[in-house]
């Protein structure tokens, strides 16, 4: 009975040559890094330095007298009314020349542009206003 009748090992290639030499050079490497990066010298402390601390952050917190929602380049919610940037303009004359120099808190959304939100800053500017700018974030709906 024969017992191999195709006679494969005639066909196969000899064994390849021995890579443990890349064994043993990938563990030199390992253990250099590990020694390189465990180190005193790597993972030495930096310098310590303390932030500064309010006393009471109350005391100093800056409370703006009207608030703006700029919707758009062209809609201003400001009081219960709906301006545009000419009468908004007129409109926070009127309540500047009442209540005097006031702090404005400008909240912004997505939808306003870039040269909107300049030209609302000039035009609060130029009535008293010192402009805080408040970017909101977009409704859990959009």
């Amino acid at each position: 009975m024969i017992t191999q009748p195709f006679e494969f090992e005639k066909h196969l290639r000899p064994p390849p040559r021995s890579f443990d030499v890349f064994f043993y050079v990938n563990v030199g490497v390992l253990a250099l890094f590990l020694t390189l990066f465990t180190s005193k010298f790597v993972l030495a402390p930096g310098p310590r330095f303390e932030l500064p601390v309010v006393p009471n952050p109350l005391e100093t917190a800056q409370v703006a007298d009207l608030v703006v929602n700029l919707q758009r380049d062209n809609l201003i919610l400001f009081e219960g009314g709906r301006y545009s940037m000419d009468g908004f303009k007129q409109r926070l004359g009127e309540v500047v020349a009442a209540k005097g120099a006031t702090r404005l808190l400008l909240r912004v959304d997505k939808q306003t542009s870039a040269q909107a939100l300049v030209t609302f800053t000039s035009v609060a500017t130029a009535a008293g206003c010192d402009v805080q700018i408040a970017a909101e974030a977009p409704a859990a709906g959009n």
